[in-house]
């Protein structure tokens, strides 16, 4: 087995790779699949990504990858959430909180999700720039989850500012720390808020869902609390930053964007496309519970091992000319920026059809839209979106 000491390395602030990874992933990925990394090791290619996604002893790793910096846990709460649980723990939060992400429910609500993307669009001014961001991708997910917990849209644009900011732990620097302690303090309190409103009123809504749970024995308070806290966490940020870099690769590909448009129809095999060419969630970082051997690397417990999801999405051998974007291909494998195995997304077919039908809307009622002068984004050492203005055509 191979060591860190004899891998290739991955630098990850270099300028080359700031500028476009993807050279520096083809460069390694063809010595090896892993890599080590300034935290431990990275997985280049789709084969060992997969297998890291579903070895039992590496389980998600901020938390544990905060406080080997000094800082203390700011994400999950180990047994209680989600993605802070293993086994019987896992499954028991999961049975409870599944059956409201079902296709059934995510089809009660593509309906009001359409209105929604449509109206934001069609009623904004024709000969202004619109941006993507602040007037659609931000809204739709936001507004979905007041609905899903059965809160009032009012609170929807405090729950986009929340979210963005507590999904910024995920870049483990110093400079989030505060910000996403405040943040968990006010998520803590809406969330307090909205179970004692759910609790009063109890409704057709995710909350009262988890509140049942509670009443049979499934879950108790704590778990109530974190699980609550979880999803609205993850409500919008990742959702609406996928939104934002699809609608940015459409609009460097006229053609494809003008086939959408004439046939709605397309468009979601084209957001699959999108996801695998410019994936907002790029990586996702994994902790080594117990020794382990990804790739023929040894990773110790302790060790922390970077899934390099940009890079996955790239690989020749899974991928035929994989550095070229067509709505057209039928991928062998399925995209991983929502994980695989245990730790699937529970909320992918939710966060897939948001992602459709705000693309679709653009696509239909700003057929002549171009990008316009405010971008702010990146998309190489993560895939963040804060600003893509676009000028709109007339409506039609």
């Amino acid at each position: 087995m191979d060591t860190i000491e004899h891998t290739p390395f991955l630098d990850v602030s270099g300028e080359g790779f700031l500028a476009d990874p993807h050279p520096v992933f083809d460069r390694l990925r063809a010595v090896s699949p892993v890599v080590a990394d300034p935290i431990g090791w990275s997985t280049l290619d789709y084969a060992t990504s997969a297998e890291a996604f579903t070895d039992k002893a590496l389980v998600p790793g901020i938390d544990p990858l905060l406080e080997s910096l000094g800082i203390e846990p700011l994400w999950g709460e180990a047994g209680r959430t989600l993605t802070d649980s293993e086994g019987d723990d896992h499954r028991r939060l999961r049975r409870v909180v599944g059956p409201w992400f079902t296709a059934r429910r995510v089809e009660e609500l593509r309906e009001r999700v359409r209105v929604l993307a449509t109206d934001l669009i069609v009623s904004s001014t024709p000969d202004e720039p619109f941006d993507v961001m602040a007037d659609l991708a931000d809204i739709v997910p936001s507004r979905l989850f007041c609905w899903m917990v059965g809160a009032p849209e009012s609170e929807a644009t405090h729950l986009a500012e929340l979210s963005k900011t507590l999904l910024t732990v995920f870049t483990a620097t110093d400079e989030m720390v505060e910000p996403v302690r405040v943040a968990k303090r006010e998520m803590a309190a809406l969330t307090k808020r909205l179970i004692e409103d759910r609790r009063r009123e109890p409704g057709d809504d995710v909350i009262s869902m988890m509140l049942a749970g509670v009443t049979d024995g499934a879950l108790d308070e704590i778990d109530l609390f974190y699980l609550v806290e979880e999803l609205l966490s993850a409500s919008v940020d990742n959702t609406a930053n996928t939104t934002g870099l699809a609608i940015w690769t459409l609009l460097q590909h006229r053609e494809d964007y003008a086939r959408i448009g004439d046939d709605p129809d397309l468009v979601a095999r084209c957001v699959e496309e999108c996801g695998r060419f410019e994936p907002a969630i790029r990586h996702t970082i994994k902790h080594a519970i117990a020794d382990t051997s990804i790739g023929g690397v040894d990773i110790p417990a302790g060790g922390f091992l970077t899934i390099r999801i940009a890079a996955a999405h790239r690989d020749p051998v899974v991928f035929d000319n994989p550095h070229r974007f067509d709505i057209d291909r039928d991928p062998p494998k399925q995209q991983l920026a929502f994980g695989l195995g245990r730790h699937f997304c529970l909320g992918a077919a939710l966060g897939r059809m948001e992602i459709v039908e705000m693309v679709r809307a653009l696509a239909v009622h700003r057929p002549d839209a171009v990008i316009g002068d405010h971008v702010d984004m990146t998309k190489n050492a993560a895939g963040l979106v804060h600003r893509l203005d676009i000028l709109p055509g007339a409506p039609r």
